[in-house]
Formats: structure tokens, C-alpha cells, sequence
């Protein structure tokens, strides 16, 4: 269902956005992706090919808008439209409002919504160009109204919001070009390796929820038909703070 097609994916130099460029490529998708350090592309694109796979990094800087321009005019120069754009990359940020000098508090919001913003703009024409592009945004428990169950600070806080309210606006205004916009909600999870995820014997809310998962729901999305359009999924489970609490 998704081999043979191309996907764009933020934060790609770790992570679970590392993970993402590897389950893609696993499933035939040819992959570019961004990251801020030459090392942390070296790293992805090595497990990538390494199984064969096809992805090709690039340095970006997400709270640059000069940065963003110049990665997203290398991505359009390809002949290849966009199919797939994953907003991954979001600065984690933590603590009480006066905790954070202003740089940390800019950089959060630039790095998790107005960079996210440009680069959606920025690529559309190589979304358009596709026969049926998806956009997923991954917008975090966070960005739920009325949740303050996090150690996150309240810059994370509105960057995620923020993000929400343009993935929501812009699900409406681009389903009548055929792109369809998902924004995903997960709570706190973990990574426990890039391999087949096997399901354990824990009772819901025993344990954070495993990042496979958010991917297998990413999968699920981009394999509907064109007809189904899921515009928000969110999950339930504990944050680590719960966990910390309750041991």
C-alpha cells in the first residue's frame, strides 16, 4: 500500500523520528528527512540502507526560516511529489513559566509550530503535485484543551496547541484538493527498539504506551482509502509522572 511512495519527515535524526524513517523505508517508501547535526543523518541513513532501504538526509533547523526555505527548495527540486509529510520535530521544553531564559522559550514555539507551518507551505506544491498526499501531525497529549498533566512547560504547552489549531484548519481547507490532514494525540511513550513490537501482558495504565504503536496508527491511516479521512486520533495512558507517582 505505501511502497513506491515518498515521505518527508521532521526530526529524522533520532528518536522516534528516526524510528518513522525506518518503519517507512521497511515498507517500501522512499525517505528524506531532516535533523540539525550531520551526525544524527549519518546514523539514520546507515540502519536505512544497511536493510536496504532508500532515504536521503538533510540539515535543517526548524526555528530558522531561512533554514527551512533552503531544505524545503531541495526537497522540490526532485521530480518525485511529496506523499507524505510527517511533522515529527518538536523541542521538548520543561518547568514553571520563570524556569526558562526567553532563547529556550523561542525556540520551543519555533521548533513545534512556526517552523512546522512554513514547511507545510513550503512543500505544498510538491503535496499537490501527488494523487493522494497525507499530512500527520504529531501533536501530543499536550496539545489537548483543558490536559495539564505534564512536567512540560507552557511554552510546550502553546506550541502544541498552536499546532492543533493548524492542523485542524488546515484538515478543512485542503480536503477539497484530495490532501488529507491527521493530527495525532499520544501521551508519554517509549521506544524499545526499531524490531516487530510484541505485545505485553501489562494492564492499561501499568506502563507507558510503546512508540510502535503511534506508528502502526500512523500506517493505518496512510493505508485508508481516500474516502476515509480521520482528521484527529487520540490515545490514553499514563505520563511518566503518573508512573513516578505510583511506584
Amino acid at each position: 500500500m505505501l511502497r513506491g511512495k515518498r515521505a518527508v519527515i521532521t526530526g529524522g535524526g533520532g528518536g522516534f523520528g528516526q524510528a518513522l524513517s525506518v518503519w517507512l523505508a521497511r515498507e517500501g517508501v522512499e525517505v528524506d528527512f531532516c535533523a540539525r547535526r550531520a551526525e544524527d543523518i549519518q546514523k539514520t541513513c546507515s540502519i536505512i540502507a544497511a536493510e536496504s532501504g532508500t532515504a536521503k538526509g538533510y540539515l535543517c533547523d526548524l526555528t530558522r526560516p531561512e533554514s527551512v526555505s533552503q531544505f524545503s527548495s531541495q526537497l522540490l527540486t526532485a521530480d518525485k511529489p511529496i506523499d507524505i509529510l510527517i511533522l515529527n520535530a518538536a523541542q521538548w521544553l520543561s518547568g514553571r513559566l520563570d524556569d526558562q531564559p526567553d532563547t529556550e522559550i523561542i525556540n520551543t514555539v519555533s521548533s513545534g509550530l512556526t517552523g512546522s507551518i512554513l514547511l507545510t507551505q513550503a512543500l505544498l506544491p510538491g503535496l499537490r503535485r501527488s494523487d493522494s498526499a497525507d499530512i500527520v501531525s504529531i501533536i501530543s497529549s499536550c496539545g489537548i484543551p483543558n490536559f495539564t498533566d505534564s512536567i512540560a512547560h507552557p511554552a510546550f504547552f502553546a506550541s502544541k496547541h498552536g499546532l492543533s489549531g493548524f492542523t485542524t484548519k488546515l484538515s478543512q481547507q485542503l480536503s477539497g484538493e484530495n490532501i488529507r490532514v491527521t493530527g495525532l494525540y499520544p501521551p508519554d511513550f517509549e521506544l524499545t527498539g526499531l524490531d516487530t513490537f510484541v505485545e505485553n501482558q501489562s494492564r492499561m495504565g501499568e506502563r507507558l504506551m510503546n512508540g510502535r504503536s503511534v506508528w502502526e496508527t500512523i500506517r493505518f491511516v496512510l493505508s485508508q482509502p481516500r474516502s476515509c479521512h480521520i482528521s484527529s486520533i487520540y490515545f490514553q495512558g499514563p505520563t511518566r509522572e503518573d508512573l513516578s507517582l505510583g511506584s
